[in-house]
This record gives structure tokens, C-alpha cells and sequence, in this order.
């Protein structure tokens, strides 16, 4: 079984399998937005306009997710190719959730097995609120503590769902769910740690 990369190596791991670069979901909007508007200055961001086929959910996260990712894949899948001052990550598997809405993906393999250890658990940039919503309920309910993500919770802002579904979701993952990251399809498992500023994931 192949070993997870170290940090200085996960340029090389990603270069020959699958992976795509998404946005972390507890990067504050204006750190969102500047990443927005750079990739946007390299790769397609059409989509993500108002009509377009990736508008929809008209969300920071989703936008942003699309065009690092649009830009990861033109400037050659390498680390630092998504990395957005820390304000991103990179997933192993397709974090496309409206079949219209397509994320463009490289390499001719399907993701190395990994050290579950050395792995987290987020929701798809395009995921419903609703979704999201039913997903804080359910892992919430099981894991019978989700104070970080309450008012004056380290991980409560940006006060968003899908900062709160996936800070749920991980802590789920590493611990009850035993590294299953399905959540009716919407998970994705990711190499890069989520964690954004006092905001600590699992």
C-alpha cells in the first residue's frame, strides 16, 4: 500500500493521480473573494457568473472552489498551485456536485490509497444548505458536542453552513464514522489541513 506524501512531497502525488484544489470552507469571504479574483485573472471563470452553469449555489466557497480549481489544473496540479495564501486544499475526489456544473480534473489514475491519519473530511463546495443543515443535525446529534461551532465557538465564524457542516463532518470522520466520509454522497476527502486560524480541525 502506498504511504501517504509528506508536505513537500504531495506536489509529486498529485501530479499522477486525480486531485482537484477547493476551498477551505472556513476561509473568512474576503480571503474568498481575493482568491476569487486572482485565479479568475488566469483561468475561465464564466461559469461562476450570474446564468452560468456553476453559478448556482451563489455562494463564496463555491465560486472560489471553482476557479482554484480551474486555475490548479491550467498552471500544472502542483502544490503550490493551490494554495491561495492557505486558504485552500486539495481533494482526492471530484468535489463537482450539480452535474451541470462540472469541476475540470487531471491525471490518469484514481487516487493512491492514503493514511487515513493523515486525511480530512469536508463537504462539496456546491453542496444545498439543506444539505448542510441535515448533516450539522445528524453528526451533531451522534457526536453529542459540537460547541466549537456554537456562538463563541472557535470555529463558529465565518458563520456559514458549510464552515459549520464541515467542521461537524471531520470531527465525525476521525472519530464516530471511523474515516467514512459519504454523507449521502456529498463528502470529500482531503490532503491539506482544513484548520484556518483559531479554527483547529481534528
Amino acid at each position: 500500500m502506498a504511504r501517504l506524501a509528506l508536505p513537500g512531497e504531495i506536489s509529486m502525488l498529485v501530479n499522477g493521480q486525480k486531485a482537484w484544489c477547493v476551498a477551505k470552507p472556513a476561509a473568512p469571504q474576503q480571503a474568498l473573494q481575493s482568491a476569487l479574483d486572482y485565479a479568475c485573472n488566469y483561468a475561465d471563470c464564466s461559469p461562476t457568473k450570474k446564468g452560468g452553469s456553476c453559478y448556482d449555489p451563489d455562494r463564496p466557497a463555491h465560486h472560489a472552489s471553482f476557479a482554484m480549481n480551474a486555475y490548479y489544473q491550467k498552471m500544472g496540479r502542483n502544490q503550490w498551485n493551490c494554495h491561495f495564501n492557505n486558504t485552500s486544499l486539495i481533494s482526492l475526489a471530484d468535489p463537482s456536485y450539480n452535474p451541470c456544473c462540472k469541476f475540470v480534473s487531471g491525471g490518469s489514475r484514481p487516487p493512491l490509497p492514503q493514511e487515513k491519519e493523515d486525511t480530512w473530511c469536508v463537504p462539496k463546495p456546491g453542496t444545498p444548505d439543506s444539505a448542510l443543515q441535515n448533516i450539522i443535525n445528524f453528526t451533531c446529534g451522534i457526536l453529542k458536542e459540537c460547541s466549537e461551532i456554537q456562538e463563541h465557538g472557535s470555529c463558529y465564524f465565518p458563520n456559514t453552513l458549510i464552515n459549520h457542516a464541515s467542521f461537524a463532518m471531520n470531527l465525525y470522520y476521525k472519530t464516530d464514522g471511523r474515516y467514512n466520509c459519504d454523507f449521502n454522497g456529498v463528502g470529500l476527502i482531503v490532503v491539506t489541513n482544513p484548520s484556518f486560524g483559531d479554527c483547529i480541525y481534528v
